[in-house]
């Protein structure tokens, strides 16, 4: 198992390998500096997205190899802004999903968190 440390001040690896396999910690649109930058549905939806490409590619793995995401929602009014955001990244096709709501940290709207074959 092979863990990559978080560049931001908080306890937690921002991946962890095991059996060829990435697990990604939850993704959040915050910078390196562990700020919340808020914005519409829509920009915090392409940051992390484009956060979590930074990270897979950072582990040797890319978007096109996710296998399945969890999206957190603050309020399922969201979810056709979040949608159309989110379909602009896979355009070679989807992984499993599954969307729930939730009252998210820093009082951000979106939050995703990632498996990817490594």
């Amino acid at each position: 198992m092979k863990r990559y440390a978080s560049t931001m001040p908080f306890p937690f690896s921002q991946a962890v390998e095991a059996n060829g396999f990435l697990f990604l910690s939850g993704q959040l649109s915050i910078n390196q500096q562990g700020e919340p930058l808020p914005g519409t549905v829509e920009q915090q939806t392409h940051r992390v997205l484009e956060n979590i490409a930074a990270t897979l590619q950072a582990c040797g793995s890319s978007v096109d190899k996710i296998v399945r995401i969890t999206a957190w929602l603050s309020d399922m009014r969201h979810f056709a802004a979040f949608n159309a955001a989110y379909a602009s990244h896979f355009p070679g096709g989807f992984p499993a999903r599954t969307t729930v709501v939730s009252r998210l940290a820093f009082a951000l709207d979106v939050e995703l968190e990632v498996q990817a074959l490594a």
